[in-house]
């Protein structure tokens, strides 16, 4: 409600003033066709209503500029005292171009402003509807612009951290000095500071998790644009990973280290009960390794010769 309150208000204002103004220029008139009985008007009075009328209602503020000319044209003849001259009509035409070209002039920087409008609504859409973390970072590094996913990584609200906080105070010390070199380098050589790393990132409750940043200037300006990856999951994913790795290839090492008991005939081994067991069930209980059993060509020859002969291919079994 109060939004639409405020336009009327300021619309109610403008047309107090105009009406003053206008006013005033029908005494001025008065004075100086009546009064001092001159042909002569200081019309660059008339400009000032003219100029406010074309600026707040464009079009429709040329009304006051046809009202100020036929107060000009007219009066002279109500009042009989001496005729119109060329020089007056060209007055009277100069207030009329000087309200076009203020008008056009006031479209033009009002299309401008609903193209720019447009523009930065488009872009905030994208800004908040990404689904990563982004800021806009200033050249004094301060965050002048925060969207949903950076407050849910930050824990803090939008209102305490734009234009209040820098980035600077969400990175860990171990990574502070050399993010501030990349900062100063990307706006006096942007070649030398990097677009994507990683670093420490320190939340409101204190926590650090890692972060991936990608980040880079906007152009034409002092400003740069930087979205965040958390990543402290999949780093810690990928740790559990190569230490399970680890764990399984010592504990293969350990198992398959020494000396083995194996018979020299059916190749089976002796475990630490002295049971002989199928080489393969010995390393299947003490691994994760499976098996596929099949037949090499020198065995398939030897069982079965026969076979062989026709295909002249080894024959495999599961």
């Amino acid at each position: 409600m109060n939004g639409r309150i405020e336009p009327i208000r300021v619309f109610r204002w403008q047309v107090m003033l105009m009406a003053i103004l206008l006013s005033l220029a029908g005494l001025l008139t008065y004075y100086f066709r009546s009064v001092l009985g001159s042909g002569t008007v200081f019309t660059h009075f008339f400009y000032i209503p003219i100029i406010l009328a074309c600026i707040w209602w464009k079009r429709k503020g040329l009304v006051v500029t046809f009202f100020l000319m036929a107060l000009f044209l007219i009066s002279p003849r109500l009042m009989n005292r001496y005729t119109l001259t060329l020089d007056d009509y060209l007055r009277a035409g100069m207030l009329l171009v000087i309200s076009f070209v203020i008008v056009a002039l006031c479209e033009r920087l009002s299309w401008v402003k609903g193209k720019l409008h447009s523009s930065e609504e488009k872009y905030r859409i994208v800004f908040e509807t990404t689904g990563t973390s982004m800021v806009i970072i200033e050249d004094d590094t301060s965050i002048s612009l925060a969207n949903a996913e950076f407050e849910k990584l930050s824990g803090y609200s939008r209102e305490e951290i734009e234009t209040k906080k820098s980035w600077a105070e969400f990175v860990s010390n171990r990574d502070k000095q050399r993010m501030l070199e990349y900062h100063r380098l990307r706006r006096t050589d942007p070649t030398q500071a990097p677009k994507r790393y990683e670093f420490e990132f320190i939340d409101r409750a204190g926590e650090l998790r890692d972060i991936m940043i990608t980040i880079d200037m906007i152009p034409g300006t002092r400003q740069s644009v930087a979205s965040f990856s958390d990543v402290t999951e999949l780093k810690l994913a990928l740790n559990q990973q190569n230490l399970l790795q680890q764990r399984l290839s010592e504990a293969l090492t350990k198992v398959l280290s020494g000396f083995i008991p194996i018979c020299a005939n059916c190749k089976k081994t002796r475990d630490e009960d002295n049971n002989w067991v199928q080489i393969e069930s010995y390393i299947q209980d003490r691994t994760e390794a499976s098996f596929s059993h099949g037949i090499c060509p020198e065995c398939a020859r030897k069982l079965y010769p026969d076979l062989m002969k026709k295909t002249g291919v080894a024959v495999k079994h599961s």
